[in-house]
């Protein structure tokens, strides 16, 4: 019952906060809470996890695992980019988008420290319980293959909710395609390298290339 609990937590805070609240404040509040405390209680609670979570950072930093989660994050950064470009107009209104975070606060001078955690913050945070905690309580129930598939399927989740009030239906449930795609790959970091740090790399690139897109099409 903990782990549906834990499954289903980050989409619920998603949803309080952008369909109940509909303001992105409250939601980063709910979300990135979620994200830090049930990983950071459980580790507190049990050492061998918080000690396999610190040997893993320490151990795993090669190259190999750096340059794979610095290329994949740049391909992944101008296929989201790119594909957003193209899109504009077509599948979504940017109007409509940019009234629609007006109306979830994403707005402002403060702007510029949402962006800050979305870039510096949110990839560790989402990789940490997705491709670390997550991952580790599903790993010796499901196996691998299994746990990265469950894991990445409800990282997506939230990522459609986000998406339903911005992309009409149902070209919101084919934009989290690639979301759960994206998932799926840096679950696949995870596995081969037993380590979260390509998957981190890779993550925060990808954002990069959605906050360039706001930055150069959204921001007022």
């Amino acid at each position: 019952m903990k782990n549906v609990i834990y499954l289903f937590g980050p989409t619920i805070m998603i949803f309080l906060g952008i369909n109940i609240f509909e303001s992105i404040p409250i939601t980063f509040s709910l979300f990135y809470s979620w994200l830090f405390l049930i990983p950071f209680v459980s580790y507190f609670r049990n050492p061998a996890l918080k000690s396999s979570f610190y040997q893993s950072i320490k151990t795993e930093k090669t190259l190999k695992s750096i340059m794979t989660g610095l290329i994949s994050g740049v391909l992944c950064a101008i296929a989201i980019f790119g594909s957003l470009s193209l899109a504009m107009g077509h599948l979504f209104e940017i109007d409509h988008v940019s009234d629609i975070l007006v109306q979830w606060e994403f707005s402002g001078p403060i702007v510029w420290l949402y962006i800050f955690i979305l870039i510096c913050i949110n990839p560790f945070l989402e990789e940490w319980y997705w491709r670390e905690f997550m991952y580790k309580r599903y790993l010796d129930k499901l196996g691998t293959m299994r746990s990265v598939i469950i894991t990445s399927f409800f990282y997506a989740l939230y990522h459609l909710l986000v998406l339903i009030p911005l992309v009409d239906m149902p070209l919101s449930v084919i934009a989290t395609i690639p979301v759960l795609l994206a998932g799926l790959l840096w679950g696949y970091f995870r596995k081969i390298f037993s380590s979260i740090t390509a998957s981190v790399i890779s993550h925060t690139l990808a954002d990069i290339g959605i906050i360039l897109f706001y930055i150069v099409y959204l921001m007022q």
